[in-house]
């Protein structure tokens, strides 16, 4: 089993680059289930972050009208 290591260091934009750019080469033969894979990885690791920059909307309680 190889180790594994985090894309620290890496923004948004530069990981979204990386992914774009796994559709544009060809890879063949034996490759090709490996790079399928490391997609797919790219794929989690942008929603992760997508996710994690989206707050949680909480609902704003509505002002209380005004009584005379």
């Amino acid at each position: 089993m190889e180790d594994q290591f985090d894309l620290e260091g890496f923004t948004l934009r530069d990981v979204r680059a990386l992914r774009m750019a796994l559709d544009t080469i060809q890879i063949n033969g034996i490759d090709a289930n490996f790079i399928g894979t490391l997609q797919q990885k790219l794929n989690s690791h942008i929603q992760s972050i997508e996710t994690q920059l989206t707050p949680t909307e909480t609902p704003i309680p509505p002002v209380p009208a005004e009584t005379n």
